[in-house]
């Protein structure tokens, strides 16, 4: 990375690692203090500080009895992530092995009790349940519901755990999970198993529509399985099918109508079209976003062994030009200069916020994508308004995100800045997985670290 473009960027690092630490390490303590709960625990109120009371278990969706797949497999990613970073630090290495082999034994079994599956939401016991009409828990079996999120979320994680921990038998439960979940992405029987908690940002069926969404967390998946199994040629052709059917499915060629050159929209209609609702295009700029840091992650973990692939070069040296293009327009379609954050939703069609809550994890994911583009394509001619870009979201981020207990961030700020009660997924807190995790990519990326593959692909 050119070194004009590197030094603003370095200023950042310490707060970057600091910020790291502060996170896993409130995780950590909070595990330790609580040895009979076996699930991570971030279940609080980030605007309060205060954990979320326990309420009749038949209408608590917050509190300790309400275990989020989501947030488990996420967590132990990030547990075997920030184990590997904090090499230099031996005392909070052990810490997360500790208790990352504690976890993934529990989320596990799970997985034992279901025959591989993964549940968005589970009792402490493994019983799966949703919210139902009546706003009480409606249990249900796991064999009723097609692979969802947490299969993929949970198949992350315990690849990443058995692969730290030297279990093979955490491993290939993990790998099964998230391969199972793309088989089913493939063949279009994959549903979201995500409930809302946010009137403003509701889940449905996508009936008619083709979500990027599952793709773009499986691509995500596929670059991990390139770092843990570098060797592995599955994982590299997998990821390129999904990079290359985001890019072909969900990203706008080239100007017609309001839509513009490099615009990426959520759905995709049936016939192949960007799916129009209620006469809007809809966008999620924190997902465009994060979109092109998985596939920047993905293309550098995988290598030049991807380009030895017939046409593969071809792919490469086009992702290299336009993957900045697809960052850049959504981060200014997304980015609210006057509040500092990013806004939920975008529409493509009146170029407007739909949903103008700003939840915090884009901003990281932001952070990362920005550096890792620079990593893979360090003579863009739109190299400066990256490294802009990562200065203006970690500003926004470490300034205007802070919650009052360390290593927390507000989950949501309204248009004006304000905090919001808004839930934009999981009511737990992020267990080091949109903020640690990225801020480690960061961290790699700007000193030389951010290995995987080989450099052969980068010239």
């Amino acid at each position: 990375m050119p070194s004009e473009e590197l030094r603003p960027l370095k200023a950042l690092l310490p707060l970057c690692r600091e910020t790291a630490q502060e996170t896993i390490e409130l995780m950590l303590s909070r595990y330790e203090k609580r040895k009979l709960y076996p699930f991570i625990d971030t279940k609080i109120n980030a605007i309060t500080g205060k954990d979320f009371p326990e309420e009749d278990p038949e209408t608590d969706f917050k509190s300790r009895s309400a275990v989020f797949g989501w947030i488990q497999g996420r967590g132990l990613e990030a547990l075997a992530g920030h184990a590997a970073f904090f090499h230099d630090n031996p005392a909070l290495a052990q810490r997360c092995d500790r208790v990352l082999s504690a976890v993934s034994a529990s989320v596990a079994g799970f997985g034992k009790k279901d025959n591989g599956r993964f549940m968005f939401l589970s009792t402490t016991e493994g019983k799966p349940f949703r919210c139902g009409p009546d706003g009480k828990r409606e249990y249900f079996s796991a064999w009723d519901i097609p692979p969802g999120f947490a299969d993929i979320f949970t198949g992350k994680g315990l690849a990443a755990a058995g692969t730290r921990l030297k279990k093979p038998e955490l491993t290939e439960m993990g790998v099964a999970a998230l391969n199972n979940a793309f088989q089913a992405i493939k063949f279009g029987s994959f549903a979201t198993d995500q409930i809302s908690f946010d009137p403003k940002n509701p889940v449905r069926p996508a009936v008619n529509r083709q979500a990027q969404g599952p793709w773009m967390i499986t691509l995500g998946g596929f670059a991990l399985f390139c770092e843990l199994f570098p060797d592995t040629w599955e994982w590299r052709e997998s990821g390129y099918e999904c990079l290359s059917r985001i890019l072909e499915k969900h990203t706008v060629q080239k100007n017609y109508g309001s839509l513009k050159q490099f615009d990426f929209f959520e759905f995709m209609d049936n016939e192949g079209k960007p799916c129009v609702d209620d006469g809007k295009i809809i966008q999620d700029p924190g997902h465009a976003l994060e979109f092109t840091g998985l596939a920047a992650r993905f293309l550098l973990k995988a290598g030049s062994k991807l380009a030895y692939h017939p046409g593969r070069r071809a792919f490469i040296d086009n992702c290299k030009a336009i993957l900045p293009d697809i960052f850049l327009s959504a981060f200014r379609n997304g980015f609210r200069k006057d509040a500092g954050g990013i806004c939920k939703t975008f529409d493509l069609v009146s170029r407007k916020p739909l949903n103008d809550d700003m939840p915090w994890w884009p901003l990281p994911e932001a952070m990362r994508a920005a550096v890792l583009l620079l990593l893979l394509c360090p003579s863009h001619p739109r190299k400066a308004e990256l490294a802009e870009a990562a200065q203006v979201c970690a500003r926004a981020f470490f300034i205007g995100f802070r919650s009052p207990v360390k290593g927390l961030f507000i989950q949501t700020r309204a248009a004006d800045g304000k905090p919001s009660a808004a839930i934009p997924a999981t009511p737990d807190a992020d267990p080091g997985y949109h903020t640690g995790l990225s801020l480690i990519d960061v961290i790699n990326a700007c000193e030389d670290n951010f290995t995987g593959g080989d450099k052969i692909v980068l010239r």
